[in-house]
Parts: structure tokens; sequence; C-alpha cells
């Protein structure tokens, strides 16, 4: 569990940080973010590479007939995907992208955490569940999500308080980290 607090609590302190301390530069990057393509097709590769290593160890005998066909088939149609899903969907693929990780690091996370033996466990619960929630809202509506990230960069104060959040929360992380 110590783990998992320090993997989500840097990034999330560090985000937060960012917003607090060059709201700027912060509300740049949130308008220039949704259409970053370098961006897209990194974290479209990571989104797909993680999905390939889900679908090989989940262990769905209905989908292992069809996935493990011949060897290799999975990183061969990560691969494959990743260039179609760069080609086909180039429009707000970073959000795409992001909004795969938000689904896809709850089912890592949740078996590790699940028979630890204290309440502060929800707290990582609570978090990967809006992760997710946000993750299957921005998959189907990124557009929503870009319209979002410019509502918040839109006002300096905004940024800030998005940003003190953050901080909040990826410091609580860290903290717990340390305590448990």
């Amino acid at each position: 569990m110590t783990t998992w607090f320090i993997l989500l609590g840097i990034p999330v302190l560090v985000a937060g940080l960012f917003a607090l301390l060059s709201a700027p530069n912060a509300s740049r990057f949130c308008l220039t973010f949704p259409r970053n393509r370098v961006a897209g097709w990194v974290l479209c590769a990571v989104s797909w590479a993680w999905t390939a290593y889900e679908c090989d160890t989940i262990g769905i005998d209905v989908f292992d007939k069809f996935l493990k066909a011949f060897p290799m088939e999975l990183p061969i149609l990560a691969i494959v995907l990743t260039m179609l899903t760069c080609w086909w969907m180039p429009n707000l693929l970073p959000l795409r992208g992001v909004s795969a990780i938000f689904m896809l690091f709850p089912g890592e996370m949740f078996p590790a955490i699940r028979l630890c033996d204290t309440p502060w466990r929800l707290t990582l619960v609570v978090f990967a569940y809006a992760c997710a929630i946000v993750g299957m809202y921005g998959m189907f509506y990124p557009w929503r999500l870009r319209q979002a990230l410019a509502w918040l960069a839109a006002s300096p104060v905004r940024v800030r308080i998005a940003g003190g959040v953050l901080s909040a929360i990826g410091a609580m992380f860290l903290v717990l980290a340390v305590a448990l």
C-alpha cells in the first residue's frame, strides 16, 4: 500500500504545486495539452501496452481463446492498435490516453491494497474510483474534458484552487506512505 501512496502521491503533488506556484503556465498547459501530438502518441502507446498486459494477466477464458491464439499476439495487437488509434483518432488523443490510464490503474491497485488492515486504504479506493469515473467519461466525451480544462484555465484563481486541492491530496498520500 505504501508503494501506491507514493506512486499516486508524487505526481498529484507535483501537478498541484505546479498549478499553485505557476498558474499562468498551468493555464497554458491546460489549454495546449488536449491537442499535443507527442503526448497523445506516448499516452496512447502506454495505454495500449497496459491494456495488452491486463488482457494477458486477467485470465478470462473466453477472451484468452481469441487474444492468445498465437505467441506474442497481445504485444502485436498493442502496437497495431497504437498506430491505428494515432492515425484515425488524433483529435484529443492525449485526453483519451490519460482517460485510459485513469481506468486501468485501479485494476492493478485494488488487489494490492485489498487486504491491508487499515481504514486509510479507503483514501486510495475513493481516489481510484474518482479517477475511473473521470476516465470513463473522458474516454467517451474527451471534448467535455477539454472544455473543463479551458474553463479551469480561464481563471488563475480556479487554477490555484485546483492546485491547492491536488497538493493537499498528494501531500496526504505521501504522509500516509511514511506513516503506515
